[in-house]
């Protein structure tokens, strides 16, 4: 693995002696300028990960460099430690707002400048990783916006040629019940996608809040990220139509099953529905994308919540109604 590279811009030859022999040359590589007047020049070439800055220097002192990496959009983001004699707040104040990371008071000792640059290089590291996961996030959110649209159309254009691949599909089930298998097949996808990149956004998170440095700002990000997220599943939650295309085709259904027991769920009468369009185990497996053992047990509650004794065929009680 390469050792990070430190430039170390100072006027006294001594102070950038010291500060290398404090960090050891074993684990930076260092690059030396005696002012600023040629950081930027320096930089064309070499890109370091980190700048020891000195504040006061005959030519171009620490704040005027502050204020040339600022107005470069490819140097302004490397991380600089500020490195100072002056006890003035407002000399901290100048540093922060012109994009210094970190502020050290002379004499530096070895413990104090060891300690901030590994501060500093973990947190830029940091940054780096959540910046790719957030790319990629944008990335997988521009995927699930591309894919819902064409479900969307999709769904559109098996409404719109329902009919003419009607004998295609199942003769035994009419236009209704076809749109609304493809809808349910169609919702589950577009939720289990959004649910597992919100999961994934929530790991992310949680890893990151244990390391050090992180600053809050990024964290918030990535609640806000996850919120949206959350947002959208309950959305798609609450579009489903299933009932009302079901009530269409069979008005009084779901109210025969609510006068047997008023309080059966959404996933109840569903499920009734279901198997009142002739769909087997295999097939509702299928449609809802859930396991078979879920089936089985929600087809026992359902036996008990319509009073059903264990010798009664659900499928022929259903049926009946």
């Amino acid at each position: 693995m390469l050792n990070p590279k430190v430039l170390i811009v100072d006027d006294r030859e001594f102070d950038r002696i010291l500060y290398k022999e404090f960090l050891d040359e074993v684990n930076y590589d260092f690059f030396e300028l005696d002012d600023g007047a040629g950081l930027i020049d320096f930089l064309k070439t070499t890109i370091p990960d980190l700048i020891i800055l000195d504040w006061q220097m005959p030519l171009v002192g620490g704040m005027a460099s502050l204020k040339l990496l600022k107005q470069n959009n490819v140097f302004k983001e490397i991380p600089v430690i500020i490195i100072t004699g002056q006890k003035n707040e407002k000399v901290l104040d100048e540093a922060f707002a012109f994009g210094g990371i970190d502020f050290i008071n002379k004499p530096v000792s070895k413990t104090e400048l060891t300690a901030r640059v590994q501060n500093v290089l973990n947190l830029t590291q940091a940054k780096k990783l959540l910046l790719e996961q957030k790319n990629e996030l944008q990335e997988l959110n521009s995927i699930i916006r591309v894919q819902k649209e064409e479900l969307k159309e999709s769904l559109q254009l098996k409404i719109q040629t329902s009919e003419q691949r009607e004998q295609s599909l199942n003769k035994e089930m009419n236009v209704g019940k076809r749109r609304m298998i493809t809808m349910e097949v169609d919702s589950n996808k577009i939720l289990n996608n959004l649910m597992g990149i919100r999961s994934n956004v929530q790991a992310c998170n949680n890893s990151l809040v244990k390391v050090e440095g992180i600053p809050l700002a990024v964290l918030k990000k990535l609640k806000s990220v996850d919120r949206e997220l959350e947002s959208l599943i309950e959305e798609n939650k609450s579009k489903d139509k299933f009932q009302e295309l079901f009530s269409n085709i069979d008005p009084e259904f779901f109210k025969k099953l609510s006068a047997i027991n008023s309080k059966l769920t959404p996933l109840d009468l569903k499920h009734c529905a279901f198997i009142k369009m002739n769909l087997d185990n295999y097939e509702l497996k299928r449609v809802l994308n859930v396991e078979m053992k879920s089936i089985q047990m929600t087809r026992y509650r359902l036996k008990k919540k319509l009073k059903l004794t264990e010798d009664d065929s659900l499928r022929e009680f259903i049926f009946s109604l």
